[in-house]
């Protein structure tokens, strides 16, 4: 069996530059249910998925995909350097809000209407912006550059993974490896293996929904650069709340120091 590699790790790799807040492990947060789905979808596009071939359960995969206009994403990725791991929740419109850790540097992130506002922890605060003073501690920060940048692509990548441009893009010869449940929500299991991806090549398996809407609900790829994902929440408001005046500060004149530069 063979495939192309999803591209999971290369994008990842490239937006990683700090860590955000709340590590929470990947296994301790899997979905509880499938997602948000009403009556009709869970009577309609799931049903009799594991009768089908592997390249009609990615199909109807993405096309539930291309329907969806929110959802949550939870992804650890192990590195050379430690481990990445972000929790967040998005829509199709842009808006997010949830946390993200680098390797025990952490910080919060909101985006709402193209702002992005960046919440670090103490740890994330004096490692970032040596030069601040106590007046920009514990602010949602503003005026932040790449630094905001780089928090903004990792609430893109969330959604373009679960919708299409991640596991469920890649192609060649698929394996279907099983029905098993997931957080409480059947699914039908696919594998591939790749010799991209690393000297020792990769190699993983998606987990589809097969009872209400056919959302991917999980991708794992082994191999250097190991990576764990999964999907809940789809459909469900996400709700983000500008700071106020009085938590933000504006960090546009400071140094900001990216973790490559410290």
């Amino acid at each position: 069996m063979r495939a192309k590699q999803w591209p999971t790790t290369a994008v990842l790799v490239g937006l990683v530059v700090l860590g955000l807040a709340g590590v929470v492990s990947v296994a301790a947060c899997e979905p509880d249910r499938a997602g948000g789905d009403d009556a009709a979808s869970v009577a309609g596009a799931g049903g009799g998925l594991e009768d089908l071939t592997p390249e009609q359960v990615l199909e109807k995969a993405r096309q539930a995909g291309a329907e969806l206009t929110s959802l949550r994403g939870t992804i650890r990725q192990r590195r050379k350097a430690g481990t990445l791991e972000y929790s967040l929740s998005v829509t199709r419109d842009g808006d997010c809000t949830g946390t993200v850790s680098e390797d025990g540097v952490e910080a919060e992130v909101r985006r709402h209407g193209g702002t992005v506002w960046v919440k670090p922890s103490a740890s994330m605060f004096q490692a970032a912006l040596p030069d601040a003073g106590p007046a920009l501690a514990d602010k949602w920060l503003t005026g932040t550059g790449e630094l905001g940048k780089s928090y903004a692509g990792y609430c893109d990548l969330v959604f373009r993974l679960a919708t299409g441009d991640g596991p469920l893009k890649a192609v060649g010869e698929w394996t279907k490896t099983g029905v098993r449940q997931v957080s409480g929500t059947r699914a039908v299991f696919l594998g591939f293996r790749s010799d991209e991806g690393g000297p020792h090549g990769s190699s993983g398996t998606v987990a589809i929904a097969a009872e209400g809407r056919p959302y991917l609900l999980s991708a794992n790829e082994t191999g250097d650069s190991a990576t764990a994902i999964r999907f809940d929440a789809f459909g469900e408001p996400v709700e983000v709340t500008p700071p106020s005046a009085d938590e933000t500060a504006d960090a546009s004149g400071h140094r900001i120091v990216l973790d490559g530069n410290r």
